[in-house]
């Protein structure tokens, strides 16, 4: 684990992974969850248990693996990576969408603010409730992670949009955020992971969808499945 001062609050990295609860009600501070080294030599986990951030006004986070479910509920201000990638071609005919997902189930529900990224797969019944800020997920049509793929992930009654037009906005969050990604994976040592990463940031347009809410609240009587 190593730690360090990050302006505005705490900062700290933790090489392995987390459990419950990762920055509940975080007001501020840098934390970077990242893979850690086995007895191998080989980079595993980097990944967080349930409700990553909930009701987090504050901080950036970055997650390198995957989350379990409800993270990110009632997020209100804070920004977050996710990391976690894809293994293979997704296949929704299987059934048991969370269980393949890297984002368990439930994400974003009732999110009010903050600024988000996700990397992989989403996981299903997203984004209920969600009454503002942004989620940029990640396109990869040639494994079957299209636009499409992520209308069969929102949660029934989500009054959100998923759009693929970013703007210059748009493009400097994913720069601020990603950048920062890469940043963290670096300080890791993992400087391949963080090109990668750099490579996303250097033309997002036809890479990204944009998740943002509309005006009107959910119906509480759908808002989760």
């Amino acid at each position: 684990m190593g730690g360090q001062r990050a302006q505005g609050g705490f900062g700290a990295r933790v090489e392995g992974g987390a459990q419950d609860g990762v920055g509940k009600s975080s007001l501020g501070g840098r934390v970077a969850i990242l893979k850690g080294v086995n007895w191998q030599g080989t980079r595993l986990d980097g990944s967080v248990g349930k409700s990553l951030l909930y009701g987090a006004q504050g901080g950036t986070f970055y997650i390198q693996g995957d989350c379990d479910s409800r993270a990110c509920i009632r997020l209100s201000g804070a920004d977050v990576v996710i990391g976690g990638k894809l293994r293979g071609p997704i296949d929704d005919s299987q059934g048991n969408m969370a269980g393949r997902a890297n984002m368990k189930g439930f994400a974003f529900e009732y999110m009010t603010l903050g600024r988000a990224v996700v990397l992989g797969d989403p996981g299903p019944w997203m984004c209920s409730g969600m009454t503002g800020g942004v989620v940029y997920m990640r396109l990869q049509p040639e494994l079957g992670l299209d636009v499409d793929a992520l209308k069969r992930r929102k949660a029934k009654g989500a009054l959100v949009e998923i759009r693929t037009d970013l703007d210059a906005t748009d493009e400097e969050n994913l720069a601020e955020l990603l950048g920062g990604y890469a940043d963290a994976l670096e300080e890791g040592n993992q400087p391949d992971e963080a090109r990668e990463v750099r490579e996303l940031v250097s033309a997002p347009a036809g890479r990204f969808a944009k998740v943002v809410a509309r005006n009107q609240q959910v119906d509480p009587a759908v808002s989760t499945e």
